[in-house]
Protein backbone atom coordinates (compact mmCIF):
# COMPACT_ATOMS: atom_id res chain seq x y z
CA UNK A 1 0.00 0.00 0.00
CA UNK A 2 1.12 3.53 -0.80
CA UNK A 3 0.40 6.49 1.27
CA UNK A 4 0.08 9.73 -0.64
CA UNK A 5 0.81 13.24 0.90
CA UNK A 6 -0.98 16.29 -0.05
CA UNK A 7 -0.01 19.47 0.39
CA UNK A 8 -2.01 22.55 -0.07
CA UNK A 9 -0.93 26.28 -0.37
CA UNK A 10 -3.21 28.82 -0.55
CA UNK A 11 -2.26 32.35 -1.46
CA UNK A 12 -4.22 35.00 0.06
CA UNK A 13 -4.63 38.25 -1.79
CA UNK A 14 -4.40 40.46 0.82
CA UNK A 15 -1.05 39.31 1.68
CA UNK A 16 0.14 40.57 -1.82
CA UNK A 17 0.74 43.63 -3.43
CA UNK A 18 2.34 45.50 -6.85
CA UNK A 19 3.58 48.86 -7.29
CA UNK A 20 5.70 51.02 -8.70
CA UNK A 21 7.53 54.27 -8.51
CA UNK A 22 9.98 56.62 -10.77
CA UNK A 23 12.54 58.33 -9.48
CA UNK A 24 14.53 61.23 -10.63
CA UNK A 25 17.33 61.63 -7.77
CA UNK A 26 19.73 59.49 -5.82
CA UNK A 27 18.15 60.35 -2.35
CA UNK A 28 16.73 57.09 -0.68
CA UNK A 29 12.82 56.43 -0.48
CA UNK A 30 10.32 53.77 0.71
CA UNK A 31 9.41 51.69 -2.39
CA UNK A 32 7.03 49.76 0.35
CA UNK A 33 5.67 49.48 3.62
CA UNK A 34 3.57 47.26 5.72
CA UNK A 35 2.46 46.80 9.28
CA UNK A 36 5.08 45.55 11.47
CA UNK A 37 3.08 43.99 14.28
CA UNK A 38 0.86 42.25 11.46
CA UNK A 39 3.54 40.69 9.21
CA UNK A 40 6.96 39.34 10.33
CA UNK A 41 8.48 38.96 7.00
CA UNK A 42 7.93 40.02 3.44
CA UNK A 43 9.58 39.06 0.29
CA UNK A 44 9.84 41.12 -2.66
CA UNK A 45 10.58 40.82 -6.61
CA UNK A 46 12.07 44.36 -7.52
CA UNK A 47 12.55 45.47 -11.10
CA UNK A 48 14.70 48.45 -12.34
CA UNK A 49 14.88 49.89 -15.26
CA UNK A 50 16.22 53.04 -16.62
CA UNK A 51 16.53 53.12 -20.10
CA UNK A 52 17.69 49.94 -22.09
CA UNK A 53 19.00 49.08 -18.63
CA UNK A 54 17.79 46.64 -16.17
CA UNK A 55 18.46 45.30 -12.93
CA UNK A 56 15.92 42.79 -11.36
CA UNK A 57 16.43 41.33 -7.98
CA UNK A 58 14.66 39.22 -5.30
CA UNK A 59 14.64 40.38 -1.75
CA UNK A 60 13.32 39.33 1.66
CA UNK A 61 12.80 41.66 4.79
CA UNK A 62 12.41 40.18 7.99
CA UNK A 63 12.30 41.80 11.67
CA UNK A 64 11.98 41.79 15.60
CA UNK A 65 9.70 44.93 15.54
CA UNK A 66 12.65 47.05 15.86
CA UNK A 67 15.37 46.41 13.72
CA UNK A 68 14.41 45.17 10.08
CA UNK A 69 17.15 42.81 8.12
CA UNK A 70 17.17 42.51 4.55
CA UNK A 71 18.78 39.73 2.00
CA UNK A 72 19.05 40.05 -1.49
CA UNK A 73 19.78 37.77 -3.74
CA UNK A 74 18.78 36.15 -7.75
CA UNK A 75 20.70 39.74 -8.94
CA UNK A 76 20.25 40.03 -13.02
CA UNK A 77 21.23 43.38 -14.53
CA UNK A 78 22.92 44.87 -17.55
CA UNK A 79 25.25 46.55 -16.51
CA UNK A 80 25.92 48.34 -12.98
CA UNK A 81 23.89 48.97 -10.09
CA UNK A 82 20.89 51.01 -10.83
CA UNK A 83 20.09 50.95 -7.18
CA UNK A 84 20.96 49.85 -3.57
CA UNK A 85 18.37 48.56 -1.25
CA UNK A 86 18.16 48.70 2.49
CA UNK A 87 15.12 47.95 5.11
CA UNK A 88 14.12 49.65 8.32
CA UNK A 89 11.15 49.88 11.08
CA UNK A 90 9.47 53.73 10.89
CA UNK A 91 6.41 54.16 13.40
CA UNK A 92 3.98 50.89 12.82
CA UNK A 93 5.61 50.33 9.61
CA UNK A 94 8.77 48.08 8.16
CA UNK A 95 9.82 49.67 5.26
CA UNK A 96 12.01 48.27 1.72
CA UNK A 97 14.30 51.65 1.01
CA UNK A 98 15.64 51.87 -2.21
CA UNK A 99 18.26 54.81 -3.12
CA UNK A 100 19.06 55.38 -7.10
CA UNK A 101 22.00 55.19 -8.15
CA UNK A 102 21.16 58.05 -11.18
CA UNK A 103 19.10 61.11 -11.37
CA UNK A 104 18.00 60.04 -14.69
CA UNK A 105 14.39 58.93 -14.61
CA UNK A 106 14.75 55.23 -13.12
CA UNK A 107 11.49 53.10 -13.04
CA UNK A 108 10.83 50.66 -9.98
CA UNK A 109 8.02 47.86 -9.96
CA UNK A 110 7.59 45.77 -7.13
CA UNK A 111 5.57 42.63 -6.62
CA UNK A 112 5.30 41.40 -2.71
CA UNK A 113 4.11 38.72 -0.67
CA UNK A 114 3.90 38.83 3.31
CA UNK A 115 3.95 36.39 6.15
CA UNK A 116 1.67 36.95 9.11
CA UNK A 117 3.44 37.27 12.69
Amino acid sequence: ANDDIVVSKELVSSRRKSGSTTTTATTQVALDTFAHASFTTARYIVSVTQGSDYHSTEIVISHDGSTADILEYGILKSGSDLATFAADISGANARLLITPASTSSTVFKFDRQLVES
